[in-house]
């Protein structure tokens, strides 16, 4: 099985875009593949980690350039 790692573009988007984003890709994740939402609105790292609760999956955070966040999520189940 060859797992994917898909970054998803949200740069100049605004909330919540980013996280509808998120879900629908996450809903055509398998399990063990990972997506990378790349955003530089604030509030989006903290929306889709409230969105993602609902789901079993791995969230990780980083902001390589200051107001650029790079929220990775990995698919669980």
């Amino acid at each position: 099985m060859i797992l994917m790692i898909k970054k998803i573009d949200c740069l100049g988007d605004f909330c919540p875009i980013p996280s509808i984003k998120a879900k629908l890709a996450y809903e055509r994740m398998n399990r063990g593949e990972k997506i990378i939402i790349l955003s530089d609105h604030s509030c989006a790292p903290i929306n889709i980690i409230n969105m993602m609760k609902q789901y079993n999956c791995i969230l990780d955070i980083n902001e390589p350039i200051a107001g650029i966040y790079e929220i990775t999520i990995k698919k669980l189940d």
